[in-house]
């Protein structure tokens, strides 16, 4: 048999639908080829490739046009491989897988085509159809190509919906980059990879997707599984949330959270104690930092929890700041395992400061009982009792001090549980009873002083003032009462006092008043006599200008050393507000003068000369002679006349001027 003929044979025989193609049109086709596509022989020759598909494929893309590029990209030499949807004559639908190849004839004008079609495996498909996951394959340039059903069922989108548009249109925006990374790793050589992203439903929303993906090379396309993990990704997200809460609230706790096993080894704790790192704490022993005198504390509440499975609470003195000591109060609990107690969780929190305080509060009750005690006021406690309706009614003494006792006039030890209605034969109880009746019905604090009267059996006993403050508490009242029968005395006393003194005042002001309007009438008398003085002094001093030049002072009456120093006080006036050449003091109605007083006339003298005028002294007496004697060489300084007129004379013709007549002229 010649070899033309095996080939023919081996064509007919072959299983696989076998076509031949030129310029895209059956020009050969085998036997399974037209039982699988057409049915008769005349059916498949001479008939275009892509009249044998429907006008689109599953994917949305138009069947004539991608078989024209698959058609085109074999003719230059490039195989084709590509699952594809063909139509049968009767209508129903073939998936096969086709591969198209040249042939390489060398008496061909033009290319011949060979393709394979061979129809997938029905039980594969109907095992692809009823997977759970999602299969499915893509193209390198990132298009879906095929999806089971299971696409459709899980995501809501169609088949063709999904395969229409690049599938990293679907992936969640924030996802893209991490997903386009993953895949990027096929270019490294990886064959499988294995990813997971959020995609997008038609509902809007995005479910968690694991994709097992296989790069088939040869093909052209990329093989994967895709399996819905929403549900445990929520998980995931939901658990390490909690996680997250839980860390948060393990850390963020301000007490100490230490987690030890059975042999009392710390495990974990949520903060270091002070000064020692958390690494340094991690595996030693909590015995390490507590107390010794504490160990056996411990051990006990351990064992508690730990055998028992109950809780424990105790206070140690553990490791506080800079390596000092600190109170810590402890809260043990078990932590179970699946049958039993593996660890325990101890809370501790640090109470030093509380403890402080308490002590701090112990010693200020201490010092608040010892004042209590030692005051002068009453102090007393009472608790409220209430009859059948619930009202109040009476009152409980719960705490008194002595000098409360004292008040009520009852030993101490025999009012502590003592109702007040009880004391009858009390006065101070039975108003205080009333009071403090008042005082819890209104709510508010109550502060008077009344009058105590005495006792009906003690009549000579006075009465007492006493000051209450009644101050509402939680079931009953506090009291404090004070004897001021004393103060009230003092206060009477001062009162009277005071309108003593007011009556006092009145008088003394009215006596203040009188002897104001004598000492304003002296007042206007001694300024009446001063006036009068006044004159006089000025008319025993007359300064007469007798022409120009020329001063004349007349002295009259008595010349003593107050006179004297006025006289020069005006007389030195008068010569500088004349420019006067001559002053004459005329001493005619002078009788006698003292030492001091002609003392005062040289220097009356002495201080004209200074001011350029000349003294000339007229009219001497005997005494007055006698007396300017008596001062020896001062004497001679002095120009005297024996009448006002010689001096006058003397002055008028040492200036050189002449005498006015009667009529005023010169003569």
């Amino acid at each position: 048999m010649s070899q033309p003929d095996l080939h023919r044979a081996a064509f007919e025989a072959a299983e696989d639908a076998l076509l031949l193609l030129e310029n895209g049109r059956v020009i050969d086709a085998n036997p399974s080829a037209i039982r699988l596509l057409a049915g008769s022989e005349g059916g498949l020759i001479g008939r275009e490739l892509a009249d044998l598909a429907p006008l689109l494929q599953p994917d949305g893309q138009a069947s004539a046009e991608r078989l024209a590029q698959r058609l085109d990209a074999a003719g230059r030499g490039e195989p084709q491989r590509f699952r594809w949807l063909y139509r049968r004559p009767g209508g129903d639908f073939v998936q096969a897988d086709t591969q198209i190849a040249r042939l390489a004839l060398p008496d061909s004008a033009g290319p011949i085509l060979r393709a394979v079609v061979r129809e997938e495996d029905k039980e594969q498909r109907r095992l692809y159809a009823l997977a759970v996951d999602m299969l499915g394959a893509a193209t390198l340039d990132g298009r879906f190509k095929e999806l089971s059903p299971s696409w459709e069922r899980t995501l809501g989108f169609s088949r063709q919906e999904l395969m229409a548009r690049p599938y990293l249109e679907f992936i969640h925006p924030e996802d893209k980059t991490r997903t386009l990374s993953e895949t990027d790793t096929f270019s490294t050589g990886a064959q499988t990879i294995t990813y997971e992203n959020r995609f997008l439903c038609k509902d809007g929303s995005y479910r968690w997707l694991e994709w097992n993906a296989m790069l088939a090379l040869d093909e052209g396309l990329v093989y994967f599984v895709a399996r819905d993990v929403t549900r445990r990704k929520t998980a995931e997200i939901s658990l390490r949330e909690s996680e997250e809460k839980l860390r948060a609230l393990y850390d963020g706790i301000p007490h100490y959270l230490v987690v030890v096993d059975k042999d009392a080894r710390i495990v974990s704790v949520n903060r270091p104690y002070p000064g020692v790192r958390e690494e340094s704490i991690v595996g030693r022993s909590l015995y390490d930092f507590t107390s010794p005198e504490y160990h056996a504390t411990v051990r006990e509440a351990l064992q508690t929890v730990l055998q028992e499975g109950g809780r424990a609470s105790y206070e140690v003195v553990g490791l506080g700041v800079n390596g000092g000591r600190a109170w810590y109060a402890n809260h043990v609990s078990a932590i179970r395992g699946v049958d039993e107690v593996t660890n325990a969780l101890i809370v501790g929190e640090n109470i030093t400061e509380r403890r402080r305080a308490e002590e701090q509060r112990r010693e200020s009750e201490a010092r608040f009982h010892a004042a209590v005690e030692a005051s002068m006021d009453a102090f007393l406690t009472l608790a409220a009792r209430r009859d059948e309706s619930e009202e109040i009614a009476d009152f409980v003494i719960t705490g008194l001090n002595a000098r409360a006792a004292t008040m009520l006039s009852v030993p101490r030890e025999q009012l502590l549980g003592q109702r007040l209605s009880e004391l009858v034969h009390s006065v101070e109880a039975g108003v205080l009873l009333e009071r403090c009746l008042r005082g819890l019905r209104k709510g508010a604090p109550i502060e008077e002083e009344i009058l105590v009267p005495a006792p009906s059996a003690q009549a000579s006993r006075p009465s007492v003032w006493v000051h209450h403050q009644i101050v509402p508490i939680q079931g009953g009242v506090a009291v404090t009462m004070r004897d001021t029968t004393e103060r009230k005395r003092l206060e009477d006393q001062l009162r009277q006092s005071i309108e003593r003194l007011e009556v006092y005042a009145e008088e003394l002001e009215g006596k203040n008043r009188m002897l104001a309007a004598e000492n304003a009438e002296r007042e206007r008398t001694a300024s009446v006599l001063r006036q009068q003085q006044e004159a006089i002094r000025a008319l025993s001093t007359p300064i007469i200008q007798a022409w120009e030049g020329v001063l004349v002072l007349p002295i009259i009456g008595a010349l003593d050393s107050v006179r004297a120093t006025d006289v020069m006080e005006k007389l030195l006036g008068e010569i500088v507000r004349t420019q006067a050449h001559f002053a004459v003091l005329d001493l005619t109605g002078v009788e006698d003068v003292d030492t001091p007083t002609v003392d005062h006339l040289f220097q009356v003298a002495r201080a004209a000369s200074l001011l350029g005028s000349r003294c000339l002294v007229s009219g001497i007496s005997p005494g007055v002679a006698q007396a300017i004697v008596t001062l020896g060489s001062d004497a001679r300084t002095l120009e005297t006349f024996g009448a006002l007129e010689d001096a006058l004379r003397h002055a008028l013709v040492v200036s050189g001027a002449r005498l006015p007549n009667a009529r005023g002229k010169a003569r």
